[in-house]
């Protein structure tokens, strides 16, 4: 009786063991991915992953995270009564069993292997016996120059030594050529089974990452945790294509983003979302320094004053660059430590880019204002995708549809003669949707055929912008210079120049047509001014604040239907220049034009 309740009680006790060591046992899921906000250089990948376990401490292992994970980015929540106590990242090494063809070759591997420490070892043995024919004939020589200055030299030994030595030398000789020659055989069959066994056992060992999830569950039965990691490798950026048809009303903008992520995982069917921001996993505010400044001698110090506005840009864009990497380092702190240091240097970035508005002066003094507003004016969007999308981890970029907006338009036809005769197109496009748009290439088609391509800038809601829609074939427009005057009036010399604009429309109707030219932007010893004219000069408020005091000229005219040769659309204009008659006109050096009017230049681009 005793012995069958002893038996009972190890059963038992078996029982509980097996039990608790079933409970103990972490639990394996891989989950599926749910969704995926992008940005620009990583993406936050968030994953579903259901499971089932009984109430109380679980510990859940989520298998398959990709290669490009960053591990210190993992977080985890969960709903319905189960909490998160820990999340964990581990990566260890997966080996497999080799299969029968492994096992072949590494037979024969290790056959020839064999073969080539036979031949190696032969080799050693006829170096050793040419070493003691070296010796031999050391020998010889010495005892034959003796023998013969004592008369007893005997000619027939001395014949059959010097025959054997020649015999053996040459037969150690070819000897060795062969089984070197052997060996070198030997080595090539060694080299490609080896590549062949490395292609047979190429990804048979690997590197496992896992998220290791501690969990505190209120009731038994299945429940889901969400579990989320920035991922690198991944990207998107902005493209178009924009169409109009012959009407000219609407042009319709295809908005579609390019997206490339190798970030070693599939995303199939997840709700996407493309963002301009930057992901920030942690909840720390950065700490701000103070600024510490002294007086130095001139030249002395690390960061000299800008002296023009081209190398005042220079630092700006590597302070800047500097600037972002700092803030990116932010994204998460592994450890207090950690977090101490990224937050110094961020401070020591920021003190360069405030040394330069302390030492900036004169006309930078507003370069720098412009520069800094220029950097801070980006739109920072999220585009929610609807439906599910799926991208591939492969190295091409894959399209993926943002939005398709019709937009209303105005169409004009654009001449600069002194450029070129060809007339543009151009289409003052107004956003008038939810929809903003970022800087990217796009591809413009008209009635259907290619235009050309082209630079959508960052354009918000509401706001307007131009595109160019190519060169009109049916337009024309050439510059004459007519004339030339000089006077002098007292102590100034006074120049009178002429010019015709002459403008083709070789149309069945007329064409309106926006023309450009220049008079010389000059200092304040040269007065320059322009002449009377039949033709008025545009009233836009924005082309009278931009662009005329800077002496650029814009007419906005009717070219009337056929208009060509002597029926020709002609734009007359003369300008006078007053200015010291002892000294002469000088174009401005192209590196004096990069100094003073690039920056000027190219803000007035962006700018329409």
């Amino acid at each position: 009786m005793q012995v069958k309740r002893f038996v009972i009680a190890v059963a038992v006790a078996a029982a509980l063991a097996t039990s608790a060591s079933a409970l103990d046992a972490p639990i394996e899921a891989k989950g599926s991915i749910e969704s995926v906000i992008l940005y620009r250089g990583q993406a936050l990948v968030t994953r579903v992953v259901p499971f089932e376990a009984p109430a109380g401490t679980v510990e859940l292992v989520v298998r398959d995270l990709p290669e490009q994970i960053l591990g210190d980015s993992l977080y985890a929540g969960a709903q319905d009564g189960t909490q998160v106590r820990a999340v964990r990242y581990r990566t260890r090494a997966v080996g497999e069993a080799p299969h029968e063809e492994v096992r072949r070759l590494d037979e024969e591997i290790e056959g020839v292997e064999k073969e080539i420490r036979k031949k190696q070892d032969l080799q050693q043995t006829l170096a050793g016996r040419m070493a003691y024919l070296g010796k031999l004939e050391n020998f010889i020589a010495p005892t034959a120059q003796v023998e013969m200055s004592k008369g007893v030299l005997n000619a027939k030994t001395l014949k059959e030594l010097t025959l054997f030595m020649f015999e053996e030398r040459g037969d150690q000789a070819d000897a060795l050529f062969e089984l070197k020659e052997e060996q070198k055989e030997l080595q090539k069959e060694l080299d490609l089974l080896r590549r062949h066994r490395a292609k047979l056992t190429r990804g048979s060992s690997r590197t496992e990452r896992e998220a290791l999830i501690f969990l505190e569950k209120a009731d038994a039965g299945p429940a889901r945790v969400r579990l989320s990691y920035l991922v690198g490798n991944a990207s998107w950026s902005p493209a178009y294509n924009l169409r109009a048809s012959g009407k000219l009303e609407n042009v319709e903008i295809e908005y579609n983003a390019l997206v490339r992520q190798i970030s070693g995982e599939d995303w199939n069917g997840v709700a996407l979302t493309l963002s301009t921001a930057s992901p920030m996993m942690t909840a720390d505010a950065p700490a701000l320094a103070p600024l510490l400044i002294s007086l130095q001698r001139p030249g002395k110090g690390r960061q000299a004053q800008p002296a023009d506005e081209q190398m005042l840009r220079g630092q700006f864009s590597a302070v800047q660059r500097k600037f972002r990497e700092a803030q990116k380092s932010l994204q998460y702190n592994p450890d207090r430590y950690t977090q101490i240091d990224r937050n110094w240097k961020l401070n020591m970035v920021s003190n360069s880019a405030q040394g330069l508005e302390l030492m900036v002066s004169g006309r930078n003094t507003r370069a720098l204002q412009e520069l800094q507003r220029a950097e801070s004016s980006g739109l920072s969007v999220n585009y929610k995708l609807p439906g599910g999308t799926s991208v591939a981890s492969r190295s091409d970029r894959q399209i993926v549809r943002i939005a398709d907006l019709t937009l209303p338009t105005t169409f004009s036809n654009v001449a600069i003669p002194l450029l070129t005769e060809q007339v543009h197109r151009q289409a003052e496009i107004a956003n008038n949707s939810e929809t903003a748009l970022l800087e990217g290439p796009s591809s413009v088609y008209l009635d259907g055929d290619f235009v050309g391509k082209g630079t959508l800038p960052v354009v918000a809601r509401g706001q307007k912008f131009v595109v160019g829609f190519g060169t009109d074939p049916q337009l024309r427009g050439w510059r004459e210079f007519v004339s030339r005057t000089e006077t002098i009036q007292g102590g100034n010399r006074e120049v009178t120049l002429k010019y015709r604009l002459v403008l083709d429309n070789y149309k069945d109707q007329p064409a309106d047509m926006r023309v450009l030219d220049r008079l010389p932007c000059a200092k304040a010893d040269i007065r320059v001014t322009l002449g009377d004219m039949e033709d008025a000069i545009s009233d836009d408020v924005e082309y009278l604040r931009a662009w005329r005091p800077t002496g650029i000229l814009r007419w906005d005219i009717e070219v009337p239907a056929h208009s060509a040769a002597a029926t020709a659309r002609i734009i007359e204009y003369s300008f006078k220049m007053e200015y010291d008659r002892n000294m002469q006109i000088d174009v401005v050096s192209e590196e004096r034009m990069q100094t003073e009017m690039r920056a000027k230049f190219e803000r007035q681009m962006l700018a329409n």
